[in-house]
C-alpha cells in the first residue's frame, strides 16, 4: 500500500487525519454515518413523471432529499462528501469506488470501504489518484482476489495535463479486502480503453475512444490482457470487427463474459459485446449492437489465442448516442441479455433505456423488450427537458444471474431502478430509489462538462446485490446500501 494513501481506521494516526479531515470538510453529512437516512419504503403518489426530478423540486430543495418506492436505506457513506464519485468494484464485503477523475488531491483516488456492518459503511482508505485521467472503472475480482482501477486519458475538473492509460492490478490478501496491495501496472500508450470485465485471471478492456492523438490508430475494440501474473500483465490477443473481411472498423463499449463474478456461470467461452460500428452495415441504418464472441482459445490457454464471432451483428437504432452494458442471465431456463442504451447528455430527450435479448440461439439473437420510464416518453420531453437532468439508462446488477427475477438498473438522474424480469417480455418496475441531491459536495464541474447541475444526484455504478442488500454508488452521494421491501405495487 502506498505511503501516500489516506488511511482513515486503524492505527491511532490514521483516526486523528479523520477528524482533521472532517473538520477541514465542516458542514459535510454522511462521512461516517451511524444512523443512516432511512428512505421511505412506499412513497405517497407525486405527480411527477416516473423517474423525474421535477424542476420544482430542484429549486425549491424538495429534491435534496430522497424519492423512494420499495426500498429503504440500510446504510451510506459520504466518501467525506467528495463528489465525482465514479465506479463500483466489490471483493468479500468491501467496495472499493473509483473517482470519477483522478487528481493529486487527496480524496481524488479510490476509496477503500469495509461494509461489515451494512448499516454503517466504514470508509478505511483512499489511495492516490491519477492527474490528467478518468479513473471511475474499477472491478474487483472474488475468483483471482484483484481489484483493478482503470485509468484513460481525459480533460478534468482538475485541468491537469492529460495522464496515462493503464490498468493498475491491485492483489486483495486473504480474510483482508479492506488492504489491497498494488502489485502491476499494464499500460495501453496512445489507445484509450473504456471498461473492462474480469474472468479469472484474464483482464478484457473495450476500446471506445482510440487516442487522442488523430494520427495514431485507434487500436482494436478488445484487448485481452493476461494477468496471471499481476506484477507483469500481459498482452495475450486482441479482436475487431474488421479483422473479418468486408467488415467495417469496431469500437466497443461494455461486455459480460460467461462465467465471470457476479454473471450467469460458465467457463469463460462466450463474451457479449455492446459495439458501435463506424458505418452502418444493416437497414435501417444503424451503428449500434452486439455480438458474441467464442472465446474457448483463451479459456484453453492456447499461445496465440483468437477471439471468433458466432452471432450477427445484432443492431437496433437508437436516436442518440450509443448501445452501453450488457449482463448476460438466465431467465426460467433461458439465456438472456439485459442491456442498456446511454444518453451521456442533458438536453437530448428521449434519453437511453434497457433492453432484454434472448441469445439462447447464439446464431439468432433476438430483442424480446425494452424498458424505459415515462421522463424518457418523447411526448414528455418538453418538461422532462427543462429539469436539465440527465434521465439515462446506465448500468445494471440482478438478484441471481443464475435465475434471475429482478433488474436493479443505475439510471442516473433517475436513480436506481428495480424491475421485474421474471417475464423477459413485459418487465415492470417494482421499485426505486433517488438518491437525495447533494449541492455542496467539495468536487464539481465548474466547466459544465459533465453533471453540473448539483440540484439532482446521478446513480452511476455497476450494482451488487449481497445478502439481501443492494449497493451501488452515486456521483454526488456516494456509497449506498440499500434494500428493496415488496410492501407495495410498483408504477
Amino acid at each position: 500500500m502506498s505511503d501516500r494513501a489516506i488511511k482513515i481506521i486503524g492505527p491511532k494516526a490514521g483516526c486523528a487525519v479523520l477528524a482533521w479531515l472532517l473538520l477541514m470538510t465542516a458542514p459535510m453529512s454522511g462521512g461516517q454515518p451511524r444512523h443512516p437516512p432511512r428512505a421511505q419504503v412506499a412513497s405517497t403518489p407525486v405527480t411527477a413523471l416516473q423517474g423525474e426530478v421535477p424542476l420544482a423540486d430542484q429549486q425549491s430543495g424538495r429534491s435534496q432529499n430522497a424519492y423512494s418506492l420499495n426500498v429503504s436505506v440500510v446504510g451510506h457513506n459520504s466518501i467525506l462528501n467528495r463528489g465525482f464519485n465514479g465506479n463500483l468494484g466489490w471483493v468479500d464485503d468491501c467496495a472499493y469506488v473509483a473517482p470519477y477523475y483522478g487528481g493529486t488531491h487527496q480524496f481524488a483516488g479510490l476509496a477503500v470501504l469495509k461494509v461489515t456492518d451494512p448499516t454503517n459503511p466504514l470508509l478505511v482508505n483512499i489511495f492516490p489518484g491519477t492527474p490528467g485521467t478518468r479513473g471511475g472503472q474499477v472491478h474487483g475480482s472474488q475468483t483471482s482476489r484483484m481489484v483493478v482501477v482503470m485509468t484513460f486519458a481525459d480533460w478534468t475538473i482538475f485541468s491537469d495535463p492529460l495522464g496515462p492509460n493503464q490498468l493498475q492490478i491491485y492483489q486483495v490478501p486473504v480474510n483482508d479486502c479492506a488492504h489491497p496491495v498494488l502489485a502491476g501496472t499494464y499500460d495501453f500508450g496512445p489507445i484509450v480503453p473504456h471498461e473492462f470485465q474480469i474472468w479469472h485471471d484474464k483482464i478484457y478492456v473495450t476500446n471506445f475512444g482510440g487516442s487522442p492523438a488523430p494520427s495514431t490508430p485507434p487500436g482494436p475494440s478488445i484487448m485481452v490482457i493476461d494477468a496471471h501474473d499481476m506484477t507483469h500483465p500481459q498482452l495475450l490477443t486482441t479482436w475487431d470487427l474488421s479483422d473479418e473481411p468486408g467488415m467495417p472498423k469496431s469500437i466497443a463499449h461494455d461486455l459480460s463474459i460467461l462465467g465471470e463474478d457476479d454473471a450467469l456461470a460458465g467457463d469463460g467461452t462466450r463474451a457479449y459485446v455492446s459495439v458501435q460500428l463506424s458505418q452502418p452495415i444493416s437497414f435501417p441504418p444503424t451503428r449500434n449492437g452486439l455480438v458474441i464472441l467464442d472465446t474457448s482459445e483463451v479459456v484453453q490457454g492456447k499461445p496465440a489465442p483468437v477471439l471468433h464471432r458466432i452471432s450477427p451483428v445484432l443492431t437496433w437504432s437508437l436516436p442518440c448516442c450509443l448501445s452501453h452494458s450488457t449482463d448476460i442471465v438466465s431467465i426460467a431456463g433461458r439465456r438472456y441479455i439485459l442491456a442498456q442504451d446511454e444518453t451521456f447528455r442533458t438536453n437530448f430527450c428521449p434519453w437511453g433505456s434497457a433492453r432484454i435479448f434472448d441469445v439462447t440461439d447464439e446464431t439468432h439473437p433476438t430483442q424480446v423488450s425494452t424498458f424505459s420510464l415515462k421522463v424518457q416518453d418523447p411526448a414528455n420531453c418538453p418538461q422532462a427537458l427543462a429539469d436539465n437532468a440527465m434521465y439515462s439508462a446506465h448500468y445494471l446488477g440482478v438478484d441471481n444471474p443464475n435465475d434471475a427475477r429482478l433488474a436493479f438498473f443505475t439510471w442516473y438522474s433517475s436513480g436506481l431502478r428495480v424491475v421485474d424480469i421474471s417475464n423477459p417480455f413485459n418487465p415492470r418496475e417494482v421499485g426505486y430509489f433517488v438518491p437525495g441531491a447533494t449541492p455542496n459536495t467539495i468536487f464539481s464541474d465548474f466547466n459544465l462538462i459533465r453533471f453540473f447541475n448539483r440540484n439532482v444526484d446521478y446513480a452511476y455504478s455497476y450494482v451488487r446485490y449481497y445478502q439481501g442488500n443492494i449497493w451501488f454508488s452515486s456521483v454526488y452521494g456516494g456509497f449506498w446500501v440499500v434494500r428493496y421491501q415488496p410492501t407495495s405495487c410498483g408504477p
